[in-house]
Order: C-alpha cells, then sequence, then structure tokens
C-alpha cells in the first residue's frame, strides 16, 4: 500500500511540473526584470535588509538574460485570429510571398503579375503635356441629305466638339457648319462656332467663366456676328447622370458687315444642361439670351438642343439628332428666327 502511494505522489509531481513550468517560464519572460538590490549586512537592521539606494556607479549590474523558453514561446493573441493564422497570413507586403505558396506559382508567374508600367512620357505637341492627362473627348459629326428629280436637293452638315472637364476646369467647344443646293442655287450656307470655359472656384459651386460665339451666315444682314462674354456660374447639380449650370453675366456683341458695324454692350443669362438617360443615350440643351444694355427689348437668343444615341458597333460611333434655333429680335431685313436641325453620325476621336 505504501508502494502504490509513493507512484502516485510521484506522477503527480511529474505533471504538476510538465503544466506549470512552461507558464511559469512565460510569465516571467514577459515581465521586467526587478531592479537589482543590494544588502547592508553591517546596518543596525540586521544582516539580510535592502537598501533602498542604487548601487554605485563603479559596479554596474548586469541584468539576467531571458530564459530560453520566452523566445520560443509565442505571445498570446490580442486579436479575432490565433497566433498560428497571424504569422501563416502577415499583411502588407508579404502578401506576394504568400502568393508562392499557391500551386502553380511561380517567382516568373507572379513577377508578370506585378505592373511596373512607368507613367507615360507626353512630347511639348501634345496637349497632356500642357493640361495635364486628363482625357479629351472630341468628336468630329455628319450628317448628308440630298434628292434627285423635279428638284435637285443636296444639304450637308459636318461640324464637331471638344470637351474636358477635370477638378478645376470645364471646357465645352463645339462648331457646327450648314450648306444647302436646291437646283443649283445655294440656299444655306452658315456656321456656327461656340466656346464656354468654366474655373471651379475653390470647393464652391460657384465658377469663372469666360464664354465666346462666333456666328457666320451668307444670308443675314451682316456677315459675321461675334459675341465675348464673361461672369458668374453656379453648379445647381452636378451627379454622374445629370449636370446643370446656370450663368449671369457681361459682354460685348459687334455685327461686321451690318447695319450697326461697331461694338455693342450686352448683358447675358443662360444655362447648360446635360441628362444621361441611359448608359447609351444622353440629352444635352443650352440656351443663351442676349438683350441690349441700352435696350433690353433688343435681344437674342441661341439654343442648341442634342439628343445623342451610343451605338453598340463600331463603338466610338454614335448617332445624334441636333436642332439650333437662333432669334434676333431686330433683324436688320432679314428672317428673324434661323432654325437648323439634322440628323447626323458623330466618330469619336
Amino acid at each position: 500500500m505504501l508502494y502504490l502511494r509513493t507512484i502516485i505522489a510521484c506522477c503527480a509531481a511529474c505533471l504538476w511540473a510538465s503544466c506549470a513550468m512552461p507558464l511559469a517560464a512565460q510569465r516571467y519572460a514577459s515581465e521586467p526584470l526587478p531592479a537589482p538590490t543590494q544588502p547592508i549586512l553591517g546596518s543596525p537592521q540586521g544582516p539580510g535588509v535592502i537598501d533602498p539606494s542604487p548601487a554605485p556607479a563603479s559596479e554596474p549590474v548586469t541584468p539576467a538574460p531571458a530564459s530560453p523558453s520566452s523566445e520560443t514561446m509565442p505571445a498570446p493573441s490580442t486579436g479575432a485570429g490565433t497566433w498560428a493564422e497571424e504569422i501563416a497570413a502577415p499583411p502588407g507586403p508579404y502578401d506576394s510571398l504568400m502568393e508562392l505558396m499557391r500551386p502553380g506559382v511561380t517567382p516568373e508567374t507572379l513577377a508578370d503579375s506585378i505592373d511596373v508600367t512607368p507613367p507615360p512620357v507626353y512630347e511639348w505637341y501634345q496637349p497632356a503635356y500642357w493640361f495635364g492627362p486628363t482625357p479629351w473627348d472630341a468628336g468630329v459629326q455628319l450628317g448628308i441629305n440630298g434628292s434627285e428629280g423635279n428638284n435637285s436637293v443636296f444639304s450637308m452638315r459636318t461640324g464637331g466638339h471638344l470637351n474636358r472637364v477635370t477638378d478645376r476646369w470645364k471646357l465645352k467647344s463645339s462648331l457646327n457648319y450648314n450648306k444647302t443646293v436646291t437646283n443649283g442655287i445655294q440656299t444655306q450656307n452658315n456656321g456656327v462656332h461656340d466656346l464656354r470655359l468654366d474655373r471651379v472656384l475653390a470647393e464652391t459651386k460657384w465658377t469663372l467663366f469666360v464664354l465666346e460665339n462666333f456666328i457666320y451666315d451668307e444670308f443675314q444682314s451682316y456677315d459675321v456676328q461675334l459675341s465675348l462674354n464673361s461672369g458668374l456660374g453656379y453648379q445647381w447639380i452636378k451627379t454622374d447622370s445629370t449636370d446643370l449650370l446656370t450663368r449671369l453675366g457681361v459682354g460685348t456683341l459687334r455685327e461686321f458687315g451690318g447695319v450697326e458695324d461697331d461694338w455693342q454692350p450686352t448683358a447675358l443669362a443662360g444655362f447648360d444642361f446635360t441628362r444621361q438617360i441611359t448608359k447609351m443615350q444622353r440629352l444635352t440643351a443650352k440656351v443663351d439670351y442676349f438683350p441690349e444694355w441700352e435696350d433690353f427689348g433688343n435681344y437674342r437668343v441661341l439654343a442648341d438642343f442634342g439628343w445623342e444615341i451610343q451605338l453598340d458597333q463600331p463603338k466610338n460611333m454614335s448617332l445624334k439628332v441636333s436642332a439650333i434655333d437662333r432669334y434676333n429680335s431686330s433683324p436688320d431685313g432679314s428672317t428673324p428666327n434661323a432654325l437648323d436641325y439634322a440628323v447626323m453620325l458623330i466618330w469619336g476621336l
């Protein structure tokens, strides 16, 4: 019976040593070592009393090295996963190393998947050299209509656009030219150029703008009509599908070759509107009202409406239904209203 009790006591001691000793080593390895102390054997308090004063500088005390078990024992996990998961999936730049552990992945295939393409270098003759890498939206349009029979009619409309939108600038420019010949007689010959440049003011919805409008019409009382304006704009709506910008400013107008061949001060009120109906369809509209400062009863209105439909093939082609209306309250013997409408193909550059 005594022999059996001895065996049980030895087993319990071994079990305690195997469980408690590693935990104690881990605990004492994580705790800082206590400051070294020096006993004063000859003190009145007697031997073995701890002296609170620091040790002399001539006798530096070297701290005892940490237990070897503390270097191999993992620290307790404080996150959601275990320490083994953290080692198996390290964050940051080690992700590329972990990719090598996937079957079929070699250092060569991994290097090919990393994009090391240097940034493009632009030459002085490229627009991105002067204006930055923001892309430009450019296109050329063409529409033709004709008939042969009792009457011979040929009508053509061509032009293009150049747009660019950044965080600070918005540029919209368009050119349209119309020509119609009926029975060998030219009955229509005009062109309209429109340029709008807006500068966004800091983080506000206000903009400073410059607007230029150039009109050539062979069948008007003038040869060329030029309008220059500037002022303030306000961005009412700016989303991925809707863009509404209003303008209010002042400017000047001159009709070269007309009855009044001099500069006339004018005011300006107008808006630009764009609506992306679907992924393939878009509506555009811009209306500008130009009254004269001396007499608001004399005014001009220029309106441009468009409906664009993106074609599936080719992808850079679209169909556009366009209408441009020009009204002049004092036409000087000509028709006050001129309306040009057409259906055209637009080739995006």
